[in-house]
């Protein structure tokens, strides 16, 4: 493969990354929504760590550099939690 040929291979990794987060992102306000409607705690701090836990471990073992796994995930779960206590950031 050539330069070019990779880098749009990387392109369309970038946009399946793209897509994916944002059906984890559609089924989190789903569980969001579920829990107030249930009266639940809208945030599970032990779920949060073995979500955490896993996706790190993971990584590892798919031979994933362990600090960027860990920024990684925790720029994902606090996107959650802050969307969880109301404070938003997605588009309107």
């Amino acid at each position: 493969m050539d330069i070019p040929a990779l880098q749009q291979a990387i392109d369309s990794i970038d946009d399946e990354l793209i897509s994916l987060l944002q059906r984890r992102f559609v089924f989190s306000r789903q569980i969001g929504a579920l829990k107030k409607q249930t009266g639940q705690l809208s945030i599970d701090e032990q779920r949060v760590i073995s979500q955490r836990t896993r996706f790190v471990r993971r990584c590892i073992e798919s031979g994933l550099d362990p600090t960027m796994s860990q920024q990684l995930v925790l720029v994902i779960t606090e996107q959650v939690i802050t969307e969880r206590l109301g404070g938003s950031t997605r588009p309107t």
